[in-house]
């Protein structure tokens, strides 16, 4: 449940604490939205039972009830976390003090003065390269127990696309979390700036997943779009990811093709079941993409291709005739 209010194509700073609050506001319910669905499912209680809890306010009293009636190692890998950061669930009834904090703490953090403002922090910050301006936001989330949602530009930006799972996005986070308390802040954004960021990783000995993966969306250069196809069908409300979506993932993966938005939210489908599926390669698909064959290569993968539309659909420009 990607919230994010802001589409990628309108600027706003990053530095803004209403940024701010809408990403951790976005992240805290992607947390709870996973928790609810384990109520539902391990206790097999009625949606109108749950709905009826949330309305009389007492939900989250009765998640924890439940949920503390089942084993600790049977618990799942959110809740421990939605335990932790009850106040950051409630974020999206609290004022703007909330991501100010967050700010701070980053700030501070990264050798700031503790005598300083909010304001003048802000102010300060948006003063920065973007690059570094990046890297105050990542931080500011990092230090919140948060990472980057796929609706924002940061998920890509820091290689979350790399990423098998929403548990091995956390396990990245984690490993952030050490590289920031082990390198200084200057050292993390020269590496961000120089696309060195896994060489900042393997010098601190701390291993990435899927590290050829991680390498390949941080490289310098043009960044393949298989990566931000990755990112739009990691959004949960596809309205909002394809009004995210850059020009390149329409052409090259067929959703310029698409003739109505029933076509479009079926292709949707068909990228999400390939990523979420174990075989499901993104440098496997760019590579079948270049050359043209994207529905031979998904249909491999994934089921629910036998209509004909999907051949239609996954036809691109490529491979690109070649000039003398």
């Amino acid at each position: 449940m990607d919230l994010i209010v802001h589409p990628r194509n309108v600027k706003q700073p990053c530095c803004s604490a209403y940024t701010l609050v809408c990403i951790l506001t976005s992240l805290a319910y992607a947390i709870f939205f996973k928790v609810h669905t384990g109520l539902i499912k391990c206790f097999d209680i009625p949606p109108k039972t749950v709905h009826k809890w949330r309305v009389r306010g007492v939900l989250v009293d009765e998640i924890k009830n439940k949920f503390s009636q089942l084993p600790e190692g049977s618990r799942g890998l959110y809740y421990p976390w939605f335990l932790e950061n009850e106040h950051i669930i409630a974020l999206a009834g609290l004022p703007l003090c909330a991501a100010d904090a967050a700010v701070m703490r980053a700030w501070r953090f990264t050798g700031g003065s503790e005598g300083d403002s909010v304001e003048k922090i802000k102010a300060a910050i948006a003063r920065k390269p973007v690059e570094e301006q990046d890297c105050h936001l990542l931080y500011s989330l990092l230090l919140s127990e948060l990472h980057p949602a796929p609706s924002i530009d940061l998920w890509v930006n820091f290689g979350f696309p790399s990423c098998r799972s929403q548990e091995e996005e956390m396990e990245l986070a984690r490993l952030y979390r050490n590289l920031i308390r082990t390198c200084t802040f200057k050292e993390f954004c020269d590496a961000y700036r120089t696309h060195r960021l896994p060489d900042l990783f393997d010098s601190n000995s701390l291993q990435v997943n899927n590290r050829v993966h991680f390498q390949n969306v941080l490289q310098a250069g043009w960044r393949k779009s298989v990566w931000y196809l990755k990112q739009t069908v990691a959004q949960e409300d596809f309205t909002e990811a394809e009004s995210n979506m850059v020009p390149a993932v329409s052409v090259d993966y067929g959703f310029a093709n698409c003739r109505n938005d029933s076509e479009k939210r079926r292709l949707w489908k068909v990228y999400k079941d390939f990523f979420n599926s174990p075989n499901g390669d993104p440098l496997a698909l760019h590579e079948a993409a270049m050359v043209g064959n994207i529905h031979g290569y998904v249909s491999s993968v994934a089921n629910g291709l036998q209509d004909p539309m999907f051949q239609r659909l996954m036809k691109n420009p490529y491979p690109v005739p070649e000039f003398d």
